[in-house]
């Protein structure tokens, strides 16, 4: 009975993707450590610069926190200035939280080595490759997201 192929895990795509993902936690970490900021910390505020403004509830949903653990962590960027907590002008029971332009300075400042060096891979990949790998990239990211909620229902492609 002949055996399997023998895959190089170095090019497993489950393996690669677990090697970027290790990889871009690990900078996420030096990061926030770098800026004094607890990971979550870090986290919420990459958040907020990143999608915009949010509402307490759905930055403990993506944290994965409590709520009294995002009360807290709003409570330190807020000391810190970094934020700020607004009614929502469609319900004005609820509030908003917003990255102050200071936060978006401070993400900017310590992503522009990451971004600067994507963006010479982007330019010797091309535009038309680079576009095609941000698209595969993407769509994994949905299957992955999608693979952690059997309940969601749409469909996700990867390339």
């Amino acid at each position: 009975m002949a055996s399997a192929p023998q895959t190089d895990r170095a090019t497993d795509l489950p393996s690669a993707l677990r090697a970027l993902q290790a990889a871009l936690d690990e900078h996420d970490a030096a990061q926030a450590s770098r800026l004094g900021l607890a990971r979550n910390d870090w986290r919420c505020l990459h958040m907020l610069v990143s999608a915009g403004a949010s509402s307490p509830s759905a930055i403990q949903r993506a944290l994965g926190l409590t709520s009294g653990s995002v009360t807290a962590l709003l409570d330190r960027l807020e000391r810190r200035e970094l934020i700020t907590r607004q009614r929502n002008r469609d319900d004005r029971r609820a509030l908003l939280i917003v990255a102050q332009a200071s936060a978006h300075a401070m993400i900017d400042e310590a992503q522009a080595r990451l971004y600067g060096l994507l963006a010479k891979v982007e330019k010797r990949l091309g535009p038309d490759r680079a576009l095609r790998d941000a698209q595969l990239i993407g769509g994994l990211a949905k299957l992955v997201e999608r693979a952690s909620n059997p309940r969601r229902t749409d469909t996700a492609s990867a390339g």
